[in-house]
C-alpha cells in the first residue's frame, strides 16, 4: 500500500485479512477436499485456512470455549512462541502443526540472524510449541514498491493432504511439504532449495508470478489461497507503480486458478486491467450457487467479480462504490478499493470496501449481494457522469454504510476486516474500531460498540461469543447477541502488543498472534 503503515504505531501493513490484514486467509481437512461446499460448513477440529473453510465465514463451531485465561500472567496459556518484529499473518492449524506468516525478527535460523530482513513462514508443533521448520524468503531487490521492508509473509496458508500452500513476499505461490525437511527427504520437483537443512521448508513446487506471469505487486503480495476441487485460487496483488500514476503490467493476471498438484496455471483473468486503484491485497472465497462452484475475487478497482471455478468464465460483477465516487491518492477521495475477504452465506456474498490504513478512516460501504444472478449486479448503471440510474438487474439485497441524512458521521467506515455471520447476525468491524451488529436479513443495525482503538483483524464467532482484537493489544470478547453490546472480557497481550490478526480456534485451543508473539491458549473444558 502506498506506505502500508499504521500511523499511530509507525508500522507498515499488511494483513489481509486480514488481514489482514489479512494477513490474512484456507482449506485443508475434510472441507478442502470436498468438491461441493455446503451452505453452512461445520468448522470444528483443525482450522486449515483463512476463515476455516472456502466460504470464509469467520465462524468456528468449537465448543465449549471458556474465557478463563490471561495472556499476561500466563493463566491457561499452554505455550507461547516468538514471532518476527511485525506479524500480520493469521494462524493455520492442521495435522498437529501451527503455521504463521511473519518476518525474521525472531532469528530462529542461525544462518539468518534477526538482523536479516526476510519473509518467513514458521511451523510449530501444535502441542509443544517447538519450532519444526521455517520457510525463509529474501526481500525483492526492487524494495518497498514491490516488497515493503519488515512486512514478512502476510498470506495465511491453506493446508491439504500434508501440503501447505502460501503466497510469499516475493510474489510466489508455493506448495510446501508439511513435514519440511524434518523427515530427511527432499520431496517434489524442486530439488535445489538454497535452504535444505532439517529445520528448513521443503518446496514441492513454486510459481513465480513476477518472472512467469509479469505481475507487478504493489508494496507486497498478500493473498491467502483457497482450494476447491484440486485447484487453488489467489489474487496476484498486481498493482500500481511507485508513483501511483499507472499500472506497469495491466495485462498481467489479477485472478489466478492453479493446478494443486503441478503448480500450472489453469486459467487467469486480468480484470480490472489498467483500472487498478492502488494494490490488490484481498483474498478469494468459494461457494456453490445453482449447482455451480463460483470463486469470488475482490478486484483492485473496487468491484467484486464472480467466476466459474472450473472454467474461469465471468458470471457476474458488482461495483462496491457509488457511481459518483472519486478515487484520489492518499485516501482523500470517496472511491475505495477492497482489502477484506468476501464471505459466502445463504447464496449471497457479504463484503465491504477499504483502503491502506494510512489513508485514514473515510466513508465505508458494506453490501450483501445476491450470488444467484448473472451480469452486472451493481446498484446503479453508468459512471460518474450518469450516476443515479437504478440498475434493473441489481443484485443488492441490502447496503449498510454511507452518511445518513442529517448525520455528522458515516454509518460505517472503511475496513480491512472480513465479516462473521452467525444466527442471522452479521458482525462487521471497521478501521476506526467500531464493531457493528447487523441483521443478516434486512441490513439494519442492532448496535455498534466503540473499541477505542483501530481494528485491522476480523471478528470471529465461536460458542456464542465474538472475539476481536485491536491496535492497543486488547482482545475483546462480546456476547453474540443482537439485543445489546455486552462485553464479557477484555484481555491484554503481553506489553499491550498490537493485534493485527484474527484468533483461530482449533481442537479446544485458541491461537492468537500479536505483533511479536504466538499464544496457544486452552479454551476447552478445563481439567
Amino acid at each position: 500500500m502506498g506506505s502500508i503503515l499504521a500511523s499511530k504505531l509507525g508500522l507498515r501493513l499488511f494483513s489481509t485479512s486480514a488481514v489482514l490484514l489479512g494477513a490474512v486467509l484456507f482449506l485443508i481437512s475434510a472441507y478442502a477436499a470436498t468438491p461441493v461446499i455446503a451452505q453452512s460448513v461445520k468448522k470444528t477440529g483443525d482450522w486449515p485456512m483463512w476463515g476455516g473453510a472456502p466460504d470464509r465465514n469467520m465462524v468456528s463451531h468449537e465448543s465449549p470455549v471458556l474465557i478463563d485465561f490471561d495472556l499476561e500472567s500466563g493463566k491457561n496459556v499452554l505455550w507461547s512462541a516468538n514471532l518476527g518484529s511485525q506479524t500480520y499473518g493469521n494462524p493455520t492449524v492442521a495435522d498437529g502443526r501451527v503455521y504463521v506468516g511473519t518476518n525474521n525478527g525472531a532469528g530462529y535460523r542461525e544462518k539468518y540472524p534477526a538482523t536479516v530482513d526476510l519473509g518467513v513462514l514458521v511451523c510449530f508443533d501444535e502441542k509443544s510449541g517447538d519450532l519444526l521448520w521455517q520457510l525463509s524468503r529474501e526481500k525483492l531487490p526492487a524494495g518497498r514498491v514491490n516488497d515493503w521492508p519488515l512486512q514478512g509473509i502476510c498470506s495465511t496458508p491453506v493446508v491439504e493432504d500434508e501440503r501447505v500452500y502460501v503466497v510469499t513476499n516475493r510474489c510466489e505461490l508455493m506448495c510446501l511439504d508439511a513435514k519440511g525437511f524434518t523427515d530427511g527427504k527432499n520431496d517434489g520437483d524442486v530439488q535445489n532449495e538454497v535452504d535444505a537443512e532439517e529445520k528448513d521448508a521443503d518446496i514441492i513446487w513454486s510459481l513465480d508470478m513476477i518472472e512467469e506471469l509479469g505481475v507487478f505487486p504493489h508494496n507486497l503480495a498478500t493473498s491467502s489461497p483457497v482450494i476447491h476441487d484440486n485447484m487453488i485460487y489467489i489474487v496476484t496483488s498486481n498493482g500500481v507503480d511507485e508513483a501511483h500514476l499507472q499500472v506497469p503490467s495491466p495485462r498481467a493476471p489479477c485472478f489466478l486458478a492453479v493446478d494443486i498438484k503441478t503448480g500450472k496455471v489453469q486459467w487467469e483473468h486480468n480484470q480490472p486491467f489498467d483500472g487498478i486503484l492502488h494494490g490488490q491485497w484481498g483474498s478469494p472465497a468459494v461457494g456453490v450457487v445453482n449447482d455451480r462452484a463460483l470463486v469470488f475475487f475482490p478486484g483492485g478497482d473496487g468491484w467484486l467479480y464472480a467466476h466459474d471455478a472450473k472454467t474461469g468464465e465471468e458470471v457476474w460483477k458488482f461495483d462496491l462504490n457509488p457511481k459518483d465516487s472519486i478515487w484520489e491518492l492518499g485516501g482523500a477521495g470517496t472511491r475505495n478499493a477492497i482489502v477484506a475477504t468476501p464471505v459466502f452465506v445463504d447464496s449471497s456474498v457479504i463484503l465491504a470496501v477499504g483502503q491502506d490504513p494510512e489513508h485514514g478512516e473515510g466513508v465505508g460501504h458494506l453490501w450483501r449481494i445476491d450470488a444467484t444472478k448473472t451480469g452486472d449486479l451493481s446498484a446503479e448503471l453508468g459512471d460518474r457522469e450518469t450516476a443515479g440510474e437504478p440498475n434493473p438487474n441489481s443484485g443488492v439485497i441490502w447496503h449498510y454504510g454511507g452518511v445518513e441524512a442529517g448525520a455528522d458521521e458515516p454509518l460505517f467506515r472503511r475496513t480491512m476486516s472480513t465479516v462473521a455471520v452467525a444466527d442471522g447476525i452479521v458482525y462487521a468491524a471497521d478501521l476506526s474500531g467500531f464493531l457493528h451488529c447487523i441483521s443478516l436479513e434486512s441490513g439494519e443495525r442492532h448496535w455498534e460498540h466503540d473499541m477505542l482503538s483501530g481494528v485491522w483483524g476480523s471478528p470471529l464467532v465461536v460458542d456464542g461469543k465474538v472475539f476481536l482484537g485491536n491496535e492497543d493489544g486488547t482482545l475483546t470478547v462480546f456476547k453474540a447477541d443482537k439485543a445489546k453490546a455486552e462485553v464479557l472480557a477484555e484481555i491484554s497481550t503481553v506489553n499491550y502488543s498490537s493485534i493485527y490478526s484474527t484468533p483461530t480456534f482449533a481442537n479446544g485451543n485458541m491461537y492468537l498472534t500479536d505483533r511479536t508473539r504466538l499464544y496457544a491458549v486452552k479454551v476447552g473444558q478445563q481439567e
